[in-house]
């Protein structure tokens, strides 16, 4: 019998200790830091496949000005921006102030044969 009231103590003082907000706040610490560290494990191959990009960009339309290397930058941020650009500027033929003629038709041929282009066409 009384190791039945000594487990229950502990296990009020558990509940207890659980329920602060200080324990609280190290549990959604630990959470933002585990839930941080899986979405950058998730996304890994897709940032290889973007700085491959921006690297075959940068090194095939050689030399770049200075704001076209930072609209590179923009264009290669994520997945979805070279996407847009691909479909505003490539398919759509829409003018772009950053790269114009055949500048522009060799950026789009380095997109459209990028593994980035080549993941959207399988979903």
């Amino acid at each position: 019998m009384f190791r039945f009231f000594i487990i229950a103590a502990e296990i009020i003082i558990l509940i207890i200790v659980l329920r602060s907000s200080f324990v609280q706040y190290l549990f959604e610490d630990i959470q933002n830091s585990v839930s941080d560290w899986l979405v950058s494990v998730a996304t890994l191959p897709e940032r290889e496949e973007l700085r491959s990009l921006k690297d075959k960009i940068n090194i095939r339309l050689s030399p770049l000005k200075p704001y076209q290397q930072n609209y590179v930058e923009q264009i290669t941020a994520d997945s979805a921006s070279v996407k847009r650009f691909y479909h505003t500027y490539c398919e759509n033929d829409d003018i772009n102030p950053n790269f114009t003629g055949t500048k522009r038709a060799q950026l789009c041929l380095i997109i459209k044969q990028s593994p980035v282009m080549q993941v959207a066409k399988r979903d």
